[in-house]
């Protein structure tokens, strides 16, 4: 169901009224606070999605920002699976697991494509809205480690007044019915904000040890299947949708918790919490009812040195976990 659904329960249950100017706000900060750590807790059912993409090696990639956290990757043609790394283990002394099919996760960035002329940023919306869209945009400056700067999106395009070097933030006030587009002079795209998120957020993966030369020009060569968590969208219209369906009245529970924890009342709290954690459980467990994962137990291919015992040629496929 729709946030309207989910703001007029937690209004009548706190005794706001969402459709006052100023009640709204403090219903939907509840809310998104709720939903952000709601969405943290565990992988829900309808939170994965999967997709192909085309990239080549010897680089670092900034995946779209609809991906949010990488659960698991592999080659499209070969199925191989490729593995997925903090920065951290690339340092150690033995990184074998580093050596090869691997990529590693850089983190998050407000760019999507790195400035090449550093000089004004361009802003650009579809539409002018009513009332206009308010930007800010933070980086380092010829003279300056970190400057701020704010945009007020009354005219289709803007030009910033400083020269940014790069940009570590950028980010709106609200929630708006039209994307932000950010440009560099020359009419390069650089970040965007969608019209369902507070600001730019992109994954960043170094994935300089996938098997293919580079560059790659092949039209079958390079293509990688990606299984990530869809991006939590900041719930602002009466029409916006939690990513996973079906979790409505969690959130509504999780919302009312965070309602009583600022009302001191922790009792009531910590009931909500509760109910919350169960449904959410609950909701897990029967839609993974009737499925089947199998689990690969597979030993460390550089660990040869004593022969398994006990499942012979089977060992690496020994365990399966059921939903039933």
């Amino acid at each position: 169901m729709p946030l309207s659904y989910i703001i007029k329960q937690v209004g009548d249950k706190c005794g706001l009224n969402p459709n006052d100017a100023s009640q709204r706000p403090v219903l939907l900060r509840i809310i998104n606070e709720a939903a952000v750590e709601l969405y943290q807790q565990s992988d829900m059912a309808g939170c994965l999605e999967e997709q192909y993409y085309k990239v080549n090696a010897n680089q670092t990639i900034s995946l779209p920002d609809y991906v949010g956290q990488v659960r698991a990757m592999r080659e499209a043609d070969s199925q191989i699976a490729i593995n997925l790394s903090q920065m951290r283990p690339r340092y150690n002394q033995f990184n074998w697991a580093d050596e090869w099919r691997n990529w590693r996760v850089k983190g998050l960035q407000t760019l999507q494509n790195a400035i090449t002329n550093q000089s004004a940023l361009v802003l650009t919306v579809h539409a002018v809205e009513e009332p206009p869209i308010t930007v800010n945009i933070s980086g380092p400056t010829v003279g300056s480690s970190m400057a701020h700067e704010i945009v007020v999106m009354d005219a289709v395009s803007k030009t910033t007044t400083n020269d940014f070097l790069d940009v570590t933030a950028f980010t709106k006030t609200t929630g708006s019915k039209y994307d932000v587009i950010m440009s560099d002079i020359d009419g390069n795209r650089l970040s965007a904000i969608s019209n369902d998120k507070l600001k730019a957020q992109y994954q960043i993966l170094d994935i300089s040890q996938a098997p293919w030369i580079y560059p790659n020009n092949d039209l079958y060569i390079g293509w990688v299947e990606v299984l990530y968590k869809k991006a939590l969208p900041y719930l602002y219209n009466d029409n916006d949708e939690f990513p996973a369906i079906g979790y409505d009245n969690v959130i509504v529970n999780k919302s009312l918790q965070i309602y009583y924890e600022e009302q001191n009342n922790v009792q009531a709290a910590l009931a909500y919490d509760s109910k919350a954690t169960r449904s959410l459980a609950q909701i897990h467990e029967d839609a993974n009812r009737g499925t089947d994962d199998v689990v690969s137990m597979c030993a460390n291919p550089h660990d040869a040195l004593f022969p398994r015992t006990g499942f012979g040629k089977d060992y690496r496929y020994a365990y399966r976990i059921t939903g039933r």
